[in-house]
């Protein structure tokens, strides 16, 4: 009874998960690789292992020669969703491609993973902490903010409601007290601010926050035909469309993210199917 593996446990199902990844991606599993990554015994790796052929037999056979399970090209997965990221890491340099894209780490010369990472934006630590807790606990708070649009720096006080990720850089999604409106000010900005205060003051509700948006989106008119088709097969576009939801507040940083110019300043793959 002690290895038997039951779906109800989390560990278990955590690492019938694991095999289920490596028999999809890399195509075999040995013992081993349970034993290693979570510390079990080999019986119970074995135990693990028939659990999952119980659940998913199809396509997974053992090869008596080289001691592994296989999958085949019949293999399905029954317990998760396939990622392609998973399968990445699963590579010669997956796991340090984004340490090594950051400067924690030398070049990997046997890697077969890379990638492309825009430089890191930088929070200070007690901003990023205090502006959280403004978040979490309502709070007010004063902050010297330095804005690119103005060429200014000085001292603000809002009350932070929420965080906005547009892809680069964190932004906190706040009522602007001086200007009486909602406003995104970026994290990594915050020169200095004050700890939060519990605030007599309720801001309006931020309505662009709560509303959500459907853009739909497909290939430029002006790309030929297969250039057009290969863009939908890209995308994943059904009928030539593709539709995405995103808060009103996030629009404009979904926009940029996807090259939909605010201002048609230059020609792009993509425009909004109207």
């Amino acid at each position: 009874m002690g290895n038997y593996t039951s779906e109800e446990n989390w560990a278990a199902r955590e690492r019938l998960r694991m095999i289920e990844v490596l028999l999809w991606w890399r195509g075999w599993i040995r013992r081993t690789d349970l034993t290693d990554c979570f510390s079990i015994s080999s019986a119970q790796a074995s135990g693990d292992l028939q659990k999952y052929l119980d659940l998913n037999s199809t396509g997974i056979t053992y090869h008596t020669a080289r001691k592994r399970y296989e999958a085949g090209e019949s293999f399905a997965c029954k317990l998760h969703q396939p990622q392609f990221d998973e399968g990445m890491a699963l590579l010669p340099g997956g796991k340090q491609t984004r340490r090594s894209l950051e400067g924690g780490s030398g070049e990997l010369s046997a890697a077969v993973v890379d990638g492309v990472m825009p430089p890191r934006r930088t929070v200070k630590e007690q901003v990023a902490r205090m502006v959280y807790l403004a978040v979490a606990q309502k709070h007010s708070m004063k902050i010297r903010y330095l804005s690119v649009h103005s060429a200014s720096k000085k001292w603000r006080e809002i009350l932070p409601r929420a965080f906005g990720w547009d892809g680069d850089r964190w932004h906190v999604r706040a009522w602007d007290v001086e200007n009486e409106q909602w406003r995104d000010f970026v994290l990594g900005r915050i020169e200095d601010c004050r700890w939060p205060a519990a605030s007599e003051t309720e801001p309006p509700r931020d309505v662009d926050w709560e509303t959500f948006v459907n853009l739909k989106i497909r290939p430029h008119r002006d790309l030929e035909k297969e250039a057009q088709d290969a863009i939908r097969l890209d995308y994943g576009m059904t009928n030539g469309v593709m539709t995405v939801r995103v808060r009103k507040a996030m629009e404009l940083y979904t926009r940029r993210r996807l090259g939909l110019p605010v201002q048609e300043a230059y020609k792009v793959r993509l425009e909004c199917a109207d």
